[in-house]
């Protein structure tokens, strides 16, 4: 009778071990394919968000699109090869950060934090040229990109700034940008390298 007890005991802490082991190893892989999107993310939002292509692509369409191509009733696809492709650069950048949301590849928090104002910007200039895209198209074309926008329009940097608790200097000297304390602490240090 105690065998028996005993052998069920341990039938029933080998299958809790078991079941704790499948558990940590399912959070393990979830931990290192969040890692493996997250180094994409960022190879996304610091390599091509800085390159020169990238640059130009983003002052066109911000600064240049709407003089030359005037909405409504342009779609994407009826710009001029030159314009369609910055257009396509742009849009393409953004909508690919929105699959990673929709697809909770990466914390939204990373990229409300790093494109919320510039991805915003950019859909203003284009919404009306992405929406005569659909009209031909019947489909949601760049519905991705649409999604970032809507995340960074209903999650504005002020906000996240609070709840990523971020530290900022209390007043700034105008000659160094620093709170009080440092800039004494830094003007110390000036005036000793002087002697």
């Amino acid at each position: 009778m105690i065998s028996d007890l005993a052998d069920v005991v341990a039938a029933c802490g080998s299958a809790i071990a078991v079941v704790v082991t499948v558990v940590f190893a399912l959070r393990q892989l979830r931990s290192a394919q969040t890692a493996n999107q997250t180094l994409v993310a960022i190879e996304l939002l610091t390599r091509d968000r800085s390159s020169d292509e990238f640059l130009h692509a983003e002052d066109f369409v911000l600064n240049e699109l709407t003089l030359r191509h005037p909405p409504p009733d342009v779609s994407v696809s009826d710009l001029p090869a030159e314009a369609r492709h910055q257009v396509v650069r742009l849009s393409l950048y953004y909508n690919g950060l929105g699959q990673m949301l929709a697809f909770a590849a990466v914390d939204p928090r990373l990229l409300v934090g790093t494109v919320s104002y510039r991805s915003r910007q950019a859909w203003r200039v284009l919404e009306p040229y992405i929406l005569a895209e659909r009209a031909q198209r019947g489909e949601t074309y760049l519905s991705h990109f649409e999604h970032l926008v809507h995340l960074a329009t209903h999650n504005p940097w002020a906000t996240a700034v609070r709840k990523f608790n971020l530290q900022s200097f209390g007043s700034y000297p105008a000659e160094l940008g620093l709170n009080d304390s440092s800039a004494q602490a830094l003007s110390r240090q000036h005036e000793n390298a002087q002697q």
